[in-house]
């Protein structure tokens, strides 16, 4: 058998079903080519950018917040009458550096809390030492002797024995011109039935009316300047007398030894009926000026400076006594509570709102102060712890002068010596 004949292989009996096959194989190898096959895209965004666009917005009106407010009224300015409104200010208190003096030490109203109406004040009050009785206050009256037993002459000549009213107008000088201008104060001569007040109403202690004070009382009782009374006699009555019931009526014209002025006062006869309706005379002596005080003042403070105690139950009996030993013992405790009532009218119940009342009791020249001592811690301590005041006694005025003042004593002494040393004791 030839070689044509011979025998075919696998593939070429199967030629076309191999070519399918690879055809196949081909195919699935693509398939799987591209099923592994990954895709990326790459997405590049463009850079963002912000434009502001002008948008209209409607607008609304603002309302006004409620909120309440307080509206200070217009108020009418008060009407001054003559008083100061101080405020919390601390001040240094004046201190009035006086002699040592011998008598009541500490006071006799140095009883219960001692408060006194002036306590109540916000500030500091100025401490006044008048003669050796001491107190504080923001508004003082000063109720001073100027009749002839401060003056203690009798030939009515004697300038040795005027000098101690010359004494006390000096030191009551010094003491006002201390005081801080924010103090009211105000001042009456006594001498048994006349009141002569400098001013009928409190006056600031400003430099004007410091002044004032010397203007009225600088030539009262002059040391040398003739023969005369005291400062309150006969001359100065018979002006006064008219104008005491017209108070406040100012007097001039007066004796060149008396005050400059006055606004003579009388106590109403209607407040003494109310007050002490038993007494004979009223209320007279220093009694008189403590009522002015009191009814036409109404001070924080009252300083009395006396010889003696008189009152309107003893005044009669007492112009022919020399020792001042009161008619009846009662009398200082009727006139303590005459004056506590009024005061109750006047300042109301509160006891802390009435005054003090201190009390300087004048020794006669040449005694040696028992008889002084005796009138303030008898017969003026019923007052004087009752109205919670300091007491004090001058035994010799001569510890009070200045220098000057004592040279000027040794001069008129030694060319008067004790002539006229007299015995009234108004």
């Amino acid at each position: 058998m030839s070689d044509t004949k011979k025998k075919k292989g696998y593939f070429a009996k199967h030629s076309k079903s191999s070519a399918a096959m690879i055809s196949l194989g081909i195919h699935a190898v693509l398939i799987l080519v591209a099923v592994s096959f990954v895709a990326v895209t790459v997405i590049q965004k463009d850079e963002q950018k912000f434009e502001a666009k002008e948008v209209n917005r409607p607008k609304q009106k603002l309302k006004k917040l409620q909120v309440p407010v307080k509206v200070k009224k217009n108020k009418p300015k008060p009407k001054l009458r003559k008083r100061v409104v101080v405020k919390n200010v601390q001040r240094k208190t004046p201190e009035f550096k006086m002699p040592e003096i011998t008598g009541v030490k500490g006071g006799l109203g140095n009883v219960g809390d001692g408060a006194g109406g002036v306590e109540s004040i916000g500030f500091t009050m100025p401490e006044m030492n008048f003669f050796g009785a001491k107190a504080k206050g923001e508004k003082v009256v000063f109720v001073v002797h100027f009749g002839p037993a401060t003056m203690e002459q009798n030939d009515q000549n004697n300038p040795f024995t005027r000098m101690t009213a010359l004494t006390i107008r000096k030191r009551l000088t010094d003491l006002i011109e201390g005081l801080p201008e924010y103090t009211l104060f105000n001042i009456a001569a006594y001498y048994a039935g006349q009141c002569a007040p400098m001013d009928p109403q409190m006056m600031l202690a400003s430099a004007g009316n410091k002044q004032r004070v010397s203007e009225w009382m600088g030539d009262a009782n002059p040391v040398e300047g003739g023969v005369y009374d005291h400062a309150l006699d006969n001359g100065y009555g018979q002006l006064a007398e008219a104008a005491k019931m017209s108070y406040p009526k100012r007097v001039d014209g007066l004796p060149y030894y008396s005050l400059k002025w006055a606004y003579p006062y009388e106590v109403p006869s209607s407040i003494k009926k109310k007050y002490v309706p038993d007494a004979w005379e009223g209320f007279v002596h220093w009694g008189r000026g403590v009522a002015w005080s009191i009814l036409e003042q109404k001070p924080d403070t009252i300083f009395i400076l006396t010889t003696n105690y008189i009152d309107g139950w003893s005044v009669s009996a007492k112009q022919s006594q020399k020792d001042n030993v009161p008619e009846h013992p009662d009398e200082p405790v009727k006139m303590a509570a005459a004056l506590q009532k009024m005061c109750m009218d006047v300042y109301g119940p509160d006891k802390k709102q009435w005054p003090t009342i201190n009390v300087v009791v004048l020794a006669r020249a040449g005694a040696d102060g028992k008889a002084a001592n005796r009138i303030l811690s008898e017969e003026f301590a019923p007052i004087v712890k009752r109205f919670k005041g300091d007491g004090s006694v001058i035994d010799d005025i001569k510890k009070y002068m200045t220098e000057a003042e004592q040279d000027l004593l040794r001069k008129y002494q030694a060319e008067y010596g004790n002539l006229g040393s007299g015995d009234n004791d108004n």
